[in-house]
C-alpha cells in the first residue's frame, strides 16, 4: 500500500515539476513566451515557484559573471533532493559573445554541469519547450542529477565563502 502512495507522488512529481528561475540575460524573455497563450507551458504541467527549497530544477537563461556565481550555488545548495539544472543559451554554457570578458564564467557546465542543455542564442520557444519535456523524462525516470556526480561546485561555494563569510549571512543561505 504504501508503495503505491510514493509511486503516485513520483508520478506527480515527474507531471508537475516546479522550476527556480535564474533570469541573468535575454532568453529569460524566451521563457516568458513559454508562459504566454501561444505555447501555454502549463498545460505541460510546469510550473515556476518563488522558492528553490520546492523546486525540482533551475533554469539557467544567460550569462553568469563572476559575482553572480556564489549566489547561482546557493540557490542550487537550497534545492531538494533530487534537484536538477536545466540551461538556456550559449551565454549559459561559455560566455556566448561575452566568452572574451573577464567578469563572465565561461566554464558554467564544468561547475554545474546541466542535465539538458538548449543551444542557440536565444534558443526558440519551441527548442525550450521541446528540452522541458526531456526534463520531464529525466525527472520520470529518476536519473541521478549530473551536478551531483560531475560538478566542482561544491568546492566552489566553499571558497567563495571563505573568501567573504558575509555571504553564509544572507537570509537565502541554507548552508549545506
Amino acid at each position: 500500500m504504501l508503495t503505491k502512495f510514493l509511486d503516485f507522488f513520483g508520478w506527480a512529481r515527474a507531471n508537475s515539476p516546479w522550476m527556480v528561475h535564474y533570469c541573468s540575460g535575454c532568453c529569460s524573455l524566451e521563457i516568458l513566451a513559454l508562459m504566454g497563450p501561444r505555447f501555454d507551458w502549463e498545460r505541460y504541467g510546469f510550473l515556476p515557484v518563488p522558492s528553490p527549497r520546492q523546486a525540482d530544477f533551475i533554469v539557467i537563461t544567460g550569462l553568469i559573471s563572476r559575482k553572480v556565481l556564489p549566489v547561482l550555488l546557493m540557490t542550487y545548495d537550497q534545492m531538494p533532493k533530487p534537484r536538477y539544472v536545466f540551461a538556456i543559451g550559449s551565454c549559459a554554457f561559455d560566455g556566448g559573445p561575452y566568452y572574451d570578458s573577464t567578469s563572465v564564467v565561461t566554464n558554467v557546465p564544468e561547475i554545474l554541469p546541466p542535465d539538458v542543455f538548449v543551444a542557440g542564442c536565444p534558443p526558440t520557444p519551441e527548442a525550450i519547450l521541446e528540452g522541458l519535456l526531456e526534463m520531464k523524462k529525466i525527472i520520470r525516470e529518476k536519473r541521478e542529477a549530473r551536478a551531483e556526480k560531475e560538478g566542482t561546485w561544491r568546492e566552489i561555494l566553499k571558497q567563495e565563502l571563505e573568501k567573504n563569510p558575509l555571504l553564509s549571512q544572507q537570509p537565502f543561505f541554507v548552508g549545506g
